[in-house]
């Protein structure tokens, strides 16, 4: 059973909901309430297929209270392509993710469709954006990410995903988790987004991804030349050697030879409880 919120909003008592699920079918016009008619101000992220908005729903009763949601709005293009805007399996996916509560999963609390057939999904809101956001290109406001968090980073995000394949029933399969995918809360502590929870096919391996195998072999000979230059050299080298050791063994050809997420869980956790001194010796 789904957690029952002691949260109302603004016109969700008149909404259809159904019970066992606890989703909210938020009306657009609540959505263009809380984030002033979807304001560029407002914008928090865009990709390919979506735009985010950081909006502010308030609630109802006595007290007046509210609480911080990003609104996402899905392109024609993404996955409602497949699925059809009023396709019940796509509700039910919807149903589903909502069931699924981890400390490293962000929750959806609910959805809405707009007259022109535009579906938008509500999740808690992130203060600290995507992990995106603090690798490769580095905003002006951000500061590069150190071993210790990158290290938290992917233990959370590795635990989050072993729930999703050993405790959601059905099992939900990730097909491509990108760094736009974990979004970071306050202490920069991860969760996992953007999926529905349905079960993804998993990918069949080409001439590409045996390519990034042998670059990753490659690495773990020289793996220190693989470093990311943002840590100027403060990492520790058997902490390195270790990650790319595990990343190698999940990008083996045989789905068979992957390591289980409890394993990488694991792995990534010890090495996260190991804390590095920042003041250590700068690594040339």
């Amino acid at each position: 059973m789904a957690k029952k919120s002691s949260f109302k909003f603004v016109g969700s008592s008149s909404n259809n909901v159904e019970d066992h699920t606890c989703i909210t079918k938020f009306k657009f016009q609540e959505l263009a309430a809380a984030t002033k008619d979807f304001a560029s101000q407002s914008l928090f992220g865009q990709g390919e297929y979506r735009r985010t908005f950081k909006g502010c729903l308030k609630s109802s009763g006595q007290k007046s209270s509210s609480q911080d949601v990003a609104i996402r709005q899905i392109d024609d293009e993404s996955i409602f392509t497949i699925h059809g805007y009023h396709d019940p399996s796509l509700i039910s996916a919807i149903q589903m993710r909502v069931l699924l509560h981890h400390p490293n999963i962000v929750d959806l609390i609910g959805y809405s469709i707009n007259d022109k057939d535009q579906m938008f999904l509500i999740y808690d809101f992130m203060p600290l954006g995507s992990l995106k956001d603090y690798l490769h290109v580095l905003l002006r406001n951000k500061k590069p990410l150190d071993w210790n968090t990158r290290m938290k980073i992917a233990a959370g995000a590795a635990k989050g995903i072993k729930y999703l394949h050993d405790k959601s029933t059905p099992p939900v399969i990730l097909r491509n988790i990108k760094p736009s995918d974990i979004l970071l809360s306050a202490e920069y502590h991860p969760k996992l987004s953007d999926f529905l929870g349905f079960k993804e096919r998993i990918p069949d391996h080409d001439e590409s991804s045996h390519t990034r195998q042998s670059l990753y072999w490659q690495a773990v000979k020289e793996f220190t030349a693989v470093a990311d230059p943002l840590l100027k050299g403060h990492y520790p080298e058997q902490g390195l050697y270790q990650v790319l050791s595990l990343a190698s063994q999940c990008l083996q050809r045989k789905i068979v030879s992957w390591p289980r997420m409890g394993y990488v869980a694991k792995v990534l956790s010890n090495l996260a409880s190991e804390i590095y001194d920042p003041n250590a010796v700068q690594i040339n």
